[in-house]
């Protein structure tokens, strides 16, 4: 797994810095780390005046291992206040051989100082062949100059014969971002459930560092309810 994480690495870093001073080009990054261990960085680029390519990287603890993910957003941008296209992402636990792949359609569209963002999709995982189905939706309102707040949920379908279930994960975070800089401190509530099993919560605290226009999308994982119980790959 660590070949494959220095890889989506360079993918997300190795940027020209004359590009940064043109439409197409490098257009901005992020990296966020928890105090749960988790850490996530993507970098989006222009690839012409009305279409993009973001790149995410996220590492996350999957019961007792960890969890690599690696995605693509594919988008396009009609406007200044949308953006819609699609997603892919590989999952691969380390030490083992379980990996998941999915994908769908996702769109960001910003209403003054509110930005709402969709996405669906489906995808598997291997060993074990289970295939699902996921929606998720996301708000973002900027109370002030300096916080934010932002509320998310998703919900999934699992229905094989080892395993026939609804997940479904909700969060609630505050941001801090002092005027005019890079940094920003959050902090925030999530739970997660599945059918069958004891819900999961989390109080969370989150430190994010941006360089340039912040990635528009976000990439939450859809088998974190099955991650954190360890029946992925089962």
């Amino acid at each position: 797994m660590l070949r494959f994480a220095l890889i989506a690495l360079l993918l997300l870093t190795n940027t020209d810095a004359r590009a940064q001073s043109s439409l197409v080009g490098f257009d901005g990054g992020a990296l966020a780390i928890e105090n749960t261990g988790a850490a996530d960085l993507a970098a989006s680029y222009l690839i012409t005046g009305q279409h993009g390519l973001q790149l995410d990287f996220s590492v996350g603890q999957a019961e007792e291992a960890w969890r690599a993910r690696v995605g693509g957003h594919l988008y396009l941008m009609p406007g200044k206040d949308r953006r819609y296209g699609l997603f892919i992402a590989f999952s691969d636990m380390n030490d083992a051989p379980i990996w998941a792949i999915e994908g769908g359609i996702e769109g960001v569209w910003s209403l003054g100082a509110s930005t709402m963002g969709l996405r669906a999709g489906a995808g598997l995982t291997r060993p074990g062949a289970l295939d699902y189905l996921f929606a998720g939706a996301s708000w973002r309102q900027q109370l002030t100059e300096t916080y934010s707040v932002k509320a998310e949920a998703s919900v999934q379908e699992f229905d094989e014969a080892n395993l026939s279930a609804i997940g479904a994960q909700a969060e609630i975070s505050v941001t801090y971002r002092p005027r005019n800089s890079p940094l920003a401190l959050s902090t925030g509530y999530r739970i997660d459930t599945l059918t069958g099993y004891a819900p999961k919560a989390t109080v969370f605290a989150a430190f994010a560092f941006a360089f340039g226009q912040r990635p528009s999308f976000g990439d939450a994982d859809p088998l974190a309810s099955l991650w954190s119980r360890g029946l992925v790959g089962n």
